[in-house]
């Protein structure tokens, strides 16, 4: 292999956007896998080396989007497995799972279904006429539940008598047998009796998602979930990791982080250590986001799940910050929303990242300004509201929904946003969550004149959460999420400016060549 530094290349385009607040130019100098220089063309060659290459590019350059949430282990099993997000119905469900069960042995998985697109709760039986004999799990499409089979309730010794976990449900008949619903950390009653993917198994998957987010404009995402640190590691050590990957550190993990003397930020040009990552909710589709005040139609005691008591959750950030780690926090409903804003802005901050709130979904007017004051950064998946209308409004009431989703509302209050996909629970194809912030629709196109339009945020608001947002979150502010000097080359070019178009042409401009640490590494 050569050990020549690689020629200066010239990149030109229509457009090229470098944030910043720098105003747009048609040509970049990338060396060493940094921008260099950018301007004009003329002023680009002539600060480029002897010897430089030039690609143009027809189209308009954005610095690379990253997905600030992403389960990228889960979603490149999950892409391989059973995928139920397509049943439009509880038989169509059964199908795809008999269909699945045909081949091979061992348990069957999948992911993807939904009570309200079904119409409630599935049980054992349906998938006990289909698959009678092998195991079935099947996560639900929030990944906050499960649905399993008598098979399988079996095989993890789950009966009547079985008590609920703390933070979790057993969902159980009128005669308190299982129904085959699992709920937030009963879950774990049956992954812990599921097998283990081989090394060869996940680096494959993983290979084929990262083809994929380079396809969608993708050069950078922040890992959330359990797996993850030791495959990107082995990926980064084989020279196969081309994604900038930000991998938060799980809860039951705290401990031996700080006795290994970890700390946030650590790592190198394409892995580096995040938060620690916490749990004080549950979701929405499930009833199970802890609520201040009881969902629409339920008792006084219909407030959600708390999965992390106060004082526990308390202790766990201080101890994560005194040894230098940050904390990475799910909160939904707005009870879980409030205290973390809480613990969060009261902890001391840190160096090398601030803290982060994960989903932020419903956050009252009353805590905006505290929001912003908090120095905490929310980390928002705009593609979730277009799932999630219809049923904020049943479950929450439409007053109350005035405070989901309020993107320009904590962003005026001087919150950095950080917006992500929750992939494998909603597709991570960019286009998606920033149609979705500009736009504030259903799948549908309802309501047409958009839901809680004041909320809403401008394309170019839109693009900086996935890219300067995630670089701030990230404690590298400096060196991602723009195009200039001295920043990294990752960078994508559009068939259509973002910043210079309808709102429904974001959701369908191509992604025309993705470029990391100024390698191409997706072209059309």
């Amino acid at each position: 292999m050569s050990t020549y530094p690689a020629p200066d290349l010239v990149l030109t385009a229509r457009r090229i956007h470098l944030l910043g607040d720098r105003p747009s130019v048609t040509a970049l100098l990338i060396r060493g896998g940094r921008v260099a220089a950018a301007g004009t063309e003329d002023e680009v060659r002539a600060a480029a080396l002897p010897g430089a290459r030039t690609e143009h590019v027809d189209g308009v350059v954005t610095p690379g989007l990253t997905d600030a949430h992403v389960h990228l282990t889960t979603w490149a099993l999950a892409r391989r497995r059973v995928d139920l997000n397509a049943a439009r119905t509880l038989e169509d469900g059964v199908a795809a799972v008999a269909q699945a069960a045909r081949t091979g042995e061992g348990w069957v998985r999948g992911l993807g279904w939904d009570r309200h697109r079904w119409g409630g709760l599935p049980t054992k039986e349906a998938l006990d006429g289909a698959v009678p004999d092998r195991p079935v799990f099947m996560l639900s499409h929030d990944i906050h539940g499960a649905w399993v089979n008598t098979a399988a309730l079996r095989r993890c010794g789950i009966t009547r008598d079985t008590p609920d976990p703390a933070g979790g449900e057993i969902v159980r008949d009128a005669g308190g047998e299982p129904t085959g619903v699992l709920l937030e950390k009963a879950v774990r009653l049956v992954e812990s009796h599921l097998p283990i993917e081989s090394a060869e198994e996940i680096r494959g998957a993983l290979l084929e998602a990262q083809a994929e987010a380079h396809r969608l404009g993708l050069t950078g995402v922040h890992s959330v979930e359990v797996t993850g640190l030791e495959d990107f590691t082995a990926m980064e050590l084989d020279g196969v990791l081309r994604l900038r990957v930000l991998q938060s550190i799980p809860l039951p993990r705290l401990d031996h982080a700080i006795g290994a003397r970890l700390r946030s930020g650590f790592g190198g040009e394409w892995l580096r250590i995040g938060g620690v990552k916490m749990f004080t909710d549950g979701a929405l589709g499930s009833r199970t986001a802890w609520m201040r005040q009881p969902y629409e139609g339920g008792g006084a005691a219909d407030l959600g799940i708390c999965t992390l008591e106060p004082d526990e959750f308390r202790d766990h950030v201080r101890r994560a910050a005194a040894a230098g780690i940050a904390s990475t926090v799910h909160a939904i409903g707005d009870a879980a929303v409030e205290m973390a804003i809480d613990v969060l802005g009261g902890a001391d901050r840190l160096p090398a990242m601030p803290h982060r709130i994960e989903h932020v979904q419903l956050c009252p007017p009353d805590l905006w300004e505290r929001a912003g004051r908090s120095g905490v950064v929310g980390s928002m998946q705009p593609i979730h509201l277009m799932t999630d209308i219809p049923t904020a409004e049943r479950h929450w009431g439409h007053q109350r929904s005035r405070g989901a989703y309020p993107f320009a509302p904590l962003q005026r209050a001087g919150m950095t946003l950080a917006f992500g996909s929750d992939v494998p629970v909603e597709s991570c194809d960019p286009r998606l969550g920033l149609f979705a912030a500009v736009r504030r629709v259903g799948w549908d196109g309802a309501p047409a004149e958009g839901w809680w339009m004041e909320n809403a945020v401008t394309a170019e608001q839109a693009l900086r959460a996935y890219t300067e947002g995630p670089a701030f979150a990230a404690g590298l502010p400096h060196r991602q999420g723009r195009l200039l000097p001295g920043y990294d080359a990752d960078l994508v070019a559009w068939d259509t400016d973002p910043l210079n178009c309808e709102p429904d042409a974001l959701r369908e401009m191509r992604c025309l060549l993705t470029m990391v640490a100024g390698e191409v590494v997706q072209r059309v």
